[in-house]
């Protein structure tokens, strides 16, 4: 069965979460990914107090960047916390619709996070010839990655499961040789 948003289908399916089920693994992404948020808005709050200058001029183009790369970070991990809500929503009551937009903010920054890391390792090693930049932060923001779209896999498979249900829930009632005829 093909879905209304073409890249689900080409998101690898999972069957389960282990040995647990897609419902408990998409409850569990999304109580993990609240938690994580939360700590990063508490962790960018914390960087605009301490790290950047109180007072922005506008001729100062370093302080003006980093206020909107952070007020930036901010209202992303803002949406990500209500699309978590509202996907946490859709899994405890099984309604797909509120599980889609989740899956797709999800896609986005996962290509995007991937393009942030090509793009920055291409420009820090490659042109710049920067061999001082620590291989652990490539490693633990690529096992983040992973991570993170282990989730969407969970995620996205899980609202294939409650779609071809309930597909297949308005084929057997719209079939009419179930019906009871007298």
């Amino acid at each position: 069965m093909y879905s209304q948003i073409p890249f689900i289908e080409t998101i690898p399916r999972q069957r389960s979460f282990g040995c647990l089920s897609l419902k408990f693994g998409s409850i569990f992404s999304a109580l993990t990914i609240i938690l994580y948020t939360i700590l990063a808005l508490a962790q960018c709050m914390a960087t605009i107090d301490q790290l950047i200058p109180s007072e922005v001029s506008w001729s100062n183009r370093e302080s003006v960047t980093m206020y909107l790369f952070a007020i930036s970070i901010i209202i992303s991990h803002c949406i990500t916390l209500v699309l978590t809500a509202i996907m946490l929503a859709g899994t405890l009551r099984e309604k797909p619709n509120l599980m889609k937009p989740w899956v797709i903010w999800t896609s986005c920054l996962v290509m995007g996070n991937l393009l942030l890391m090509v793009y920055w390792t291409t420009i820090t090693v490659v042109f710049n010839h920067i061999d001082d930049s620590s291989f652990l932060i490539y490693v633990v923001a690529f096992l983040i990655l992973i991570i993170r779209f282990y989730m969407l896999m969970l995620v996205s498979s899980y609202y294939r499961q409650l779609i071809e249900e309930s597909a297949e829930r308005m084929k057997t009632l719209l079939n009419t040789d179930t019906w009871y005829s007298a």
